[in-house]
Formats: C-alpha cells, structure tokens, sequence
C-alpha cells in the first residue's frame, strides 16, 4: 500500500493538531502535493541546501522539518535558496512548527523530559499552550544552570536572581517573549532557547531566574522523538535524520 504525504501529514495532524499553530505561523504543506506518494522521508530542524542534499541522497521525496521553508510571503524564487532547490529535486517540504511546540509530545515536553520536570502542565500563551511548566527538585540557579548546559550539550546565559529553582516553565526556541508570562504563572525559572537583553533586564527586575540555552539546542531533541514517532506509526517508511549541527559557535 502506497503512503502517500496526505497519511502522513495526517498523522502529524493527529499528534500536533495544525489548527493549534499560531496565527503568525506557517506550518504546513512547503512545496509539492498531498497526493505524492513516498517510500522515504527526512527530518530536520530546519530545511536548508545541505538537508535538501541528504535527502536527494537517500531518494527521500520528502523532509519534514520545524522551522517553516516559507515563513513570509516569497516575492521570487531565487536559485540556489533552499525553496528552489526543494522544487527543482522534487522534494517535498512538510513543516510542523507551533503547533509540535504545542503538542502533548511535542517540543516543550521533551525538554521536560530532558530536563526532568515532573508534574508538567501547558502554560498558554496567544490562546495555545506552546509552553510547559513544572516541578524539579530544588537547587540553585547556577547549579541548575550548569545541569542545562550539561543535558543540552550547549553553553547558556544566565541570570541568577537568588531565588532557588523549584518550579520551572520551558519554551524551547526564542521564547524569551513569555518572561512575563512564566512570572505571573508563579514559576521562580525560565528555560528559553534565546532571551534578549531587555528580557534579562526584565528577570532582573522580576526577581525570575532567566536561562537561555540556545534556539537550536533546546527544540532539536524533538527530531528523534518524531523519528519513532512516525516509524511506529508507518513501519513500511524508511525515516532518516538529517546530519546537521549547531549553526551557533561559541568561543569563551
């Protein structure tokens, strides 16, 4: 029986609902047709050239990735950019972006699980529960900190606001945004892929530990998970994870 990408864009459908993206968002069906069939995909965070390369590779019709190929309206399809390229190789581009952030076993809980919080709840935001909040055992800032960067494999930004670290809220990505949010949601901790500098300052002024840990860091965990994911779901599909790394260097 031929899988075709409507089974598997329903499936996805059926894990992170598509109606629970946000409004400013663009996940979906990039480039091709729902009625392509395909015999393998790849997953990646993001859809760049090298990706769309592995992919030709491995005969893959199809990637699904995060981070939307078309996030704005595109004026000209320039060659060379990644959308082209996806055209020209016949490759489909499936996105789930908010709405895996928002999912049940989506983004955010697999970093609460990385994380070990415990007793996790959706913290909402815009009307969908992009966020997740709960309970570790307690420690400092800079401990917990340190146990991040270690679980993450990453170097983070801190502030450290003297209060201990009990309970914590996540927003893998830039979610630095929602600092006021997690405040008022009681949590003493903010784990965050990236925060701005007014938003440390805000921290400051809160009284909130504020931890960012790199955008690609903390929602590349989400790949393996959709990985097993989709082979249990669909056995006959061969599934591969794109090799891709940290675009972020760090030099200390």
């Amino acid at each position: 029986m031929q899988i075709k990408i409507r089974d598997i864009y329903n499936y996805i459908d059926g894990i992170a609902p598509y109606d629970n993206q946000m409004e400013w968002d663009n996940s979906g069906l990039m480039t091709g047709s729902m009625d392509d069939a395909v015999s393998s995909v790849m997953l990646s965070l993001d859809c760049t050239n090298s990706v769309i390369e592995q992919a030709a590779d491995m005969g893959c019709g199809l990637i699904i990735n995060h981070h939307p190929l078309i996030f704005h309206p595109a004026k000209s399809v320039d060659r060379g950019t990644p959308l082209y390229n996806a055209v020209r190789k016949n490759i489909s581009v499936l996105c789930a972006h908010t709405n895996l952030d928002a999912a049940d076993d989506g983004v955010n809980t697999v970093l609460c699980r990385i994380l070990g919080i415990e007793n996790r709840s959706p913290l909402f935001a815009e009307g969908k529960s992009i966020l997740r909040m709960g309970e570790v055992t307690e420690t400092s800032a800079a401990e917990f900190a340190e146990f991040v960067a270690d679980k993450l494999n990453n170097s983070v930004k801190y502030f450290d606001s003297g209060r201990p670290v009990k309970k914590v809220a996540v927003c893998g990505g830039a979610g630095g945004e929602y600092t006021p949010l997690v405040f008022e949601a009681g949590c003493d901790t903010f784990v965050t892929g990236e925060a701005h500098h007014h938003e440390f300052l805000l921290a400051e002024n809160l009284g909130l530990n504020l931890i960012s840990a790199g955008h690609y860091a903390t929602e590349n965990p989400v790949i393996s998970f959709l990985k097993d994911k989709v082979e249990e779901n669909f056995p006959n599909l061969k599934v591969y994870i794109a090799e891709t790394e940290n675009p972020y260097k760090t030099i200390i």
